[in-house]
């Protein structure tokens, strides 16, 4: 009887550790196949988060960098939505300043999930969303990391992530976001954050912010994407994460016309809900539909 219950034990363990295997090789299959990839691609899924931002890469190699965690409201959303993902742990959390539509939902992202490293603009602020954002870190025991100009983060060697701008004392919280430059072979995706002119004009004078991509920074606000930046940049395709019914007007009509004029597709989050890009450094899609990148 004892070998019988033995035997049955063994077979139900070897069951569920097959399916287990089986069921990540679909997923990580799945990854790759839809859009008739033969490397494994970079996707990115910008969150819809309501009035903040909040955004996930999974790498080529498969490794996870969190990026914000929207307000407080909308920590728990995250948390799902990274589930939904099959993600269970984050190989690199970013913060990219301090605002609570940004860092708000991160305290409930760290106590759900397993967090290894976190990058931080470095900007210091007296809110109580941010001294606890900073406790739960330390109280898990997080490594943190503050962003510095030019810093490489090497998580996948297939793909380099530069940061472009980080904070310092004298700069505001918004013009303290982290911006990084995401470079998968041919294709780029800049990662504002909030930055604004004055940020804005500091990243101009690089040689190395043009991108296909770019997350229009601080949800579209009338003080930031000038069209300055958006001839330095000279994106294909512009991400905006903003809340229908926001009370800041965002994305402000002059924002919107200067996309429209230099003729920049648009993909915003109150119109398609969390938005997902992948790319195989070549070829790049938008909500799996193939977007051109040299017309």
């Amino acid at each position: 009887m004892k070998k019988n219950r033995r035997l049955y034990s063994l077979i139900i363990f070897f069951f569920i550790f097959f399916t287990t295997i089986f069921s990540n090789k679909l997923t990580i299959e799945a990854r790759t196949t839809n859009y008739g990839y033969i490397t494994h691609p970079l996707l990115v899924y910008f969150f819809d988060v309501g009035q903040g931002d909040s955004m996930v890469m999974i790498l080529p190699n498969g490794k996870t960098v969190l990026i914000d965690g929207g307000d407080v409201e909308h920590g728990g959303v995250v948390i799902k939505k990274l589930k939904k993902l099959h993600i269970s742990e984050v190989d690199l959390l970013v913060s990219s300043h301090p605002d609570i539509d940004h860092i708000g939902g991160l305290l409930k992202v760290m106590n759900r999930v397993k967090v290894k490293n976190i990058l931080d603009s470095g900007k210091k602020y007296n809110s109580h969303s941010y001294y606890l954002y900073k406790k739960e870190a330390y109280q898990k025991n997080i490594p943190i990391r503050i962003a510095k100009l030019n810093d490489k983060i090497e998580l996948d060697p297939n793909v380099e992530i530069t940061v472009l701008n980080s904070g310092k004392k004298s700069y505001s919280n918004n013009n303290s976001s982290i911006v990084l430059k995401v470079k998968y072979d041919d294709i780029s995706i800049l990662l504002t954050g909030d930055i604004e002119r004055k940020a804005e004009e500091r990243l101009i004078k690089h040689d190395n912010i043009d991108a296909q991509v770019l997350k229009i920074p601080h949800h579209g606000s009338s003080t930031s994407t000038s069209e300055a930046f958006l001839f330095a940049v000279n994106p294909v395709v512009a991400i905006l994460s903003y809340d229908r019914f926001n009370l800041f007007g965002h994305p402000h009509r002059s924002v919107m016309k200067r996309l429209n004029h230099l003729g920049i597709q648009q993909f915003s989050t109150v119109e398609y809900g969390d938005i997902e890009l992948s790319t195989n450094g070549q070829k790049l899609y938008i909500e799996k539909k193939e977007v051109l990148v040299n017309p």
